[in-house]
């Protein structure tokens, strides 16, 4: 993946199970790396992860 012209990476999940309660999210910075951390889920909850920059669109199914 590649941030677009502006130097945005967009980050989308969605939720196989939207009954649940709205998950809080942290975001970590370390020296080489950044992520994201969700809490709030289920256990074993299914997540779709899009990830979109520079026109481009990636799909992943995280079971």
């Amino acid at each position: 993946m590649h941030a677009d012209s502006a130097g945005t990476l967009e980050i989308v999940c969605e939720r196989s199970a939207s009954r649940g309660r709205d998950p809080e999210v942290r975001s970590f910075v370390g020296k080489d790396e950044f992520g994201l951390l969700v809490d709030g889920l289920e256990p074993n909850e299914g997540v779709t992860l899009f990830l979109e920059g520079d026109g481009e669109r990636s799909l992943f199914a995280v079971e």
